[in-house]
């Protein structure tokens, strides 16, 4: 999935890559991947790489940027984008059964809009068999001591302020990811080097996927991964 996901950037165009080659969201496309998909939604989709990745079903993305919706389009014609405030989602309630919100919560946060809204909006439009999953920056980890201000990385939104909004109605499990740094995770890039067939046969990215988490991480790891799943 590193591989197919990474050829998909090189499609779209570098410049819209995460910047990290083992980045938390390359592990929710392999979640996916192992999933059968009935429909899915992808809040805040940017140029549409995490939905061209995943399975076959029926696809939507939103984004505000109009731009990224063109761009997203381009990608892949036959999968359905809107342009769409995720604070006010156009679809109807329990449309979805999965659905993805990548680095979302704390950018709204961060522009000054309302992130509890936004989570309410996805809670409003997931059915009641439904799986989301959320990643987001763990800014008061180490990683981010030398690229952001002290001041800052305690008022990005935190993980657990996330996971108390979508407790009534879901179980979440909450995992960090990526706490080594990207000295030591360089020599894993050969995997984009090593045909599929073999990756799969000695099961090299499933090592790596259990060496990136742990809810120990969520101390010292570059980002974390909520998965909630509908109580009913």
């Amino acid at each position: 999935m590193l591989k197919k996901v990474l050829e998909i950037f090189k499609k779209v165009g570098i410049d819209h890559f995460y910047g990290d080659f083992f980045d938390s969201r390359f592990y929710i496309s392999h979640l996916l991947s192992k999933m059968q998909l009935k429909n899915i939604l992808d809040v805040g989709c940017g140029a549409g790489v995490l939905l061209e990745a995943a399975p076959n079903c029926f696809k939507v993305g939103t984004d505000l940027s109009f731009e990224s919706i063109k761009q997203a389009k381009k990608l892949n014609p036959g999968i359905e984008y809107i342009q769409s405030d995720a604070q006010y989602l156009p679809f109807k309630n329990k449309t979805f059964s999965t659905i993805t919100a990548m680095h979302l919560f704390p950018v709204i946060d961060i522009h000054g809009g309302n992130w509890k809204l936004s989570i309410g909006e996805v809670k409003r439009i997931s059915n009641d068999c439904s799986t989301i999953f959320i990643t987001g920056a763990n800014r008061t980890s180490r990683h981010f001591k030398k690229t952001h201000k002290i001041d800052d990385r305690k008022k990005y939104l935190k993980h657990i302020d996330q996971v108390k909004e979508f407790e009534d109605e879901f179980v979440v499990t909450l995992e960090g990811w990526g706490s080594h740094s990207r000295y030591i995770m360089f020599p894993f890039k050969i995997i984009y080097k090593i045909p599929d067939i073999l990756n799969e046969k000695l099961g090299i990215e499933k090592l790596l996927y259990k060496i990136s988490k742990s809810k120990k991480y969520l101390k010292d790891g570059r980002s974390y991964i909520i998965i909630c799943k509908s109580k009913k």
